[in-house]
């Protein structure tokens, strides 16, 4: 049906990248490099909507999952700093088809418990304030991506979840789980 090219190859054509440009990149910096790209409002085209079809397409194949999951985490991230020039949470939802509704949930709902747990800790969140006034754009992209902030100047981040699934934390469900027929 899609002939030779890879998932990640797909998803990165729909944010405006040329195989070219993403070369040899693992699948999760390819979902990061498509999620800023299609929710940064400064870019000349608006990719997002191409990007929401491919998206639910790969997510018809449990081969594609992991993909599809970094993706929809990448854009959560990205939308939950509330930036101007970057696209809402009803934006993006507006373009995702079903299926990476259901993902959107689950991935939603694991961040949530992450949240929860990080505050349970008793230690004190980071700030959000320090990484959303990074300048550099290919630094900005990788923190922006890592990171989901909020709502109240605080932050949980990678680090978060692999210490709260470490602590046995609920893991993201599985294709199986979710989207199986």
């Amino acid at each position: 049906m899609w002939g030779r090219r890879s998932a990640a190859q797909r998803l990165a054509e729909s944010a405006g990248f040329t195989w070219k440009n993403v070369g040899d990149q693992s699948d999760l910096s390819v979902a990061k490099m498509t999620a800023y790209v299609a929710v940064n409002r400064a870019m000349a085209d608006d990719v997002l909507p191409t990007v929401g079809r491919v998206a639910e397409k790969l997510a018809a194949e449990e081969a594609n999952y992991e993909l599809v999951v970094a993706l929809v985490e990448n854009l959560q991230h990205l939308v939950s700093h509330g930036l101007e020039h970057l696209r809402t949470t009803e934006e993006v939802r507006a373009v995702l088809g079903p299926r990476c509704l259901v993902v959107w949930k689950a991935v939603e709902e694991f961040w949530a418990r992450v949240a929860e747990w990080r505050r349970g800790t008793g230690e004190p969140l980071r700030s959000s304030v320090d990484i959303l006034s990074v300048e550099n754009e290919q630094l900005r992209a990788t923190l922006w991506t890592s990171n989901r902030s909020l709502g109240d100047d605080t932050r949980v981040g990678t680090a978060e979840a692999l210490l709260y699934e470490k602590d046995g934390g609920i893991e993201i469900p599985s294709y199986r789980e979710l989207l199986a027929p």
